[in-house]
């Protein structure tokens, strides 16, 4: 309908249902991956695990310390934690992530070199990287085993 006096009408104006579908085709994607929608956990979590590896990658230990589960951070302090660098990681690629429940496992591909062995052979391998969710959060999770010592009794000795 036209009212009198007015030349065009908005529907000849816009093109409401082109207009519709093109924003659908351009907000969509953006909308999906992370903004209104959410990111999905695996995506969070591949994000976490490149960010760790990547940190490894360029020698950033604050950054991976940051990303270790709070116990683990509890238990070894980040002067310590810092000192443990004796390989040089030279290309990381985050392949398969696994995720079950509040668990995760990424399987990660590197290249390394070991400098205590004088020698600039670089080594390849796979390693089976286990992540844990505590409070909606993803955390690099560690084994920690201490050691445990038994005193032993000295003949003649109290």
């Amino acid at each position: 309908m036209i009212k009198k006096g007015c030349s065009l009408s908005l529907y000849r104006l816009f093109n409401w249902p082109v207009i519709i579908t093109l924003m659908c085709f351009i907000l969509m994607p953006s909308l999906c991956k992370g903004g209104f929608f959410g990111s999905s956990d695996e995506t969070v979590l591949r994000e976490k695990v490149e960010k760790y590896w990547n940190s490894k990658l360029t020698g950033d230990l604050i950054t991976c310390y940051q990303l270790e589960e709070p116990k683990f951070q509890k238990k070894v302090p980040i002067s310590q934690y810092v000192k443990g660098g004796n390989i040089i990681y030279k290309e990381i690629k985050v392949d398969k992530i696994k995720i079950e429940g509040e668990n995760a496992t990424a399987t990660i591909n590197f290249k390394y070199i070991i400098p205590a062995l004088g020698s600039r052979v670089v080594f390849s391998d796979t390693l089976q990287d286990e992540w844990v969710k505590l409070d909606g959060k993803w955390y690099h999770h560690r084994k920690i085993e201490v050691p445990k010592y038994k005193r032993k009794k000295l003949k003649g000795g109290d």
